[in-house]
C-alpha cells in the first residue's frame, strides 16, 4: 500500500505520452526531457504498481495486457485532475463553485431553456442544482440563503428583501379536452356554464381550504399539488382548467385541447396575465455565474 500511495500524477502523465508517442525516445523528446529520466519514471511506476505496463522485447515497446487494461483508467485519472485544475482555476477568479435556482411550478421550463444552454457553455465547471417550488416558497428559499436565483410568478407584494426583474407577462388560458362538453360552446362562455363544469385547480397543499383563489369558477373542484397532474387530469377530459399558454399552446395547436373563451374571468371581460419575475435577495451578492444566468433568463425571455 505504501508503494501505491507513492504513484505520482507525472508517472501516468509520462506512461500516457510514451503510449501516444510511441517510444521512451519520442516521448522525451515530446516531454524536453531524457529518455533515461522517462525510463526510470516508468520503471518506478512498474515498481509501486506492481505489475508490467510495457513489453520491450522488440524494437519498439508495446503494451502489456496489464498495461492495456489500466491504459483507460490512467486516462481518466488524468482527465480529471485537468478538470480539476480547471475548476479549480475558475474558482480563484471568484467563479461560484455550484448555484442553486429555485423555479415556480407554474412556470414552463422553456422559458428559460435557452439561458441554461448559455449558462452550459459559459460556465461548464459550475455545477447548478435546478429546484421547483411554490411561488411563496422560492421567495422564502431566496430570503433563507437556500437558492442563489429565483424565477417565480407574481411581481405584487413581494418582499422588500427581494430584487427582481420581470422577465415575461405569461398569458393564462382555460383549456379543456376536445371530448369534453364545453368543448362545443362558442366564445364568450357565461361564468354559469363553467361554474356547472369540474374545474382542476392547482394550489398549495400548505394553504389553508378556505384561503381565496384567483380564477375559481367550478362549484365542484378537484385540487392537486402539481401543474402536471392539472395538465394530465384535462387532457383525460376529467375537467377543465386554467394554465400558462407556453405549457399548452403545441397542444391546443394540435387540437389536443381546445382553448376556451369566457365571456369574463374574475373582474375583467379577458384571461389575466401574470408576470414571470427573476429574483436574488438583495442582502446576497452573486458571482459572475449567477450574474451571466440572471442576465440570460431575462434576455431570452424578452425575445420569446
Amino acid at each position: 500500500m505504501t508503494k501505491m500511495n507513492a504513484i505520482t500524477l507525472d508517472q501516468f502523465s509520462v506512461f500516457m505520452t510514451v503510449v501516444k508517442e510511441g517510444s521512451f525516445a519520442a516521448a522525451a523528446r515530446k516531454l524536453h526531457r531524457v529518455q533515461s529520466s522517462i525510463t526510470y519514471t516508468v520503471q518506478k511506476l512498474e515498481e509501486q504498481s506492481g505489475v508490467v505496463l510495457f513489453d520491450r522485447s522488440s524494437y519498439r515497446v508495446s503494451l502489456t495486457e496489464a498495461g492495456y487494461a489500466l491504459l483507460p483508467r490512467i486516462s481518466r485519472i488524468l482527465e480529471d485532475f485537468a478538470e480539476f485544475q480547471v475548476q479549480t482555476e475558475t474558482m480563484t477568479q471568484g467563479v461560484e463553485a455550484e448555484l442553486t435556482l429555485v423555479i415556480d411550478n407554474f412556470l414552463s421550463l422553456s422559458v428559460m431553456t435557452p439561458a441554461l444552454e448559455k449558462f452550459k457553455v459559459a460556465f461548464p465547471k459550475v455545477q447548478l442544482r435546478i429546484n421547483t417550488a411554490w411561488a411563496q416558497d422560492a421567495v422564502q428559499q431566496l430570503i433563507n440563503g437556500e437558492a442563489d436565483l429565483g424565477a417565480f410568478f407574481g411581481n405584487k407584494n413581494l418582499p422588500a428583501e427581494l430584487e427582481y426583474e420581470v422577465i415575461k407577462d405569461i398569458d393564462l388560458v382555460a383549456v379543456v379536452a376536445p371530448t369534453h362538453p364545453l368543448a362545443q360552446l362558442p366564445p364568450d362562455i357565461s361564468r354559469d356554464e363553467l361554474r356547472d363544469h369540474l374545474q382542476i385547480i392547482v394550489s398549495n397543499p400548505k394553504s389553508s381550504r378556505d384561503s381565496p383563489a384567483f380564477g375559481i369558477v367550478g362549484v365542484n373542484q378537484w385540487r392537486v399539488n402539481e401543474s402536471r397532474l392539472r395538465y394530465n387530469l384535462i387532457m383525460a377530459g376529467i375537467g377543465w382548467g386554467s394554465m400558462p399558454r407556453p405549457m399548452v399552446a403545441a397542444e391546443i395547436e394540435r387540437g389536443e385541447l381546445v382553448e376556451l373563451k369566457p365571456a369574463r374571468w374574475d373582474s375583467s371581460d379577458r384571461m389575466a396575465k401574470v408576470a414571470a419575475v427573476v429574483a436574488k435577495c438583495r442582502s446576497k451578492a452573486i458571482g459572475p455565474a449567477a450574474t451571466f444566468l440572471r442576465n440570460e433568463i431575462a434576455a431570452v425571455a424578452e425575445t420569446n
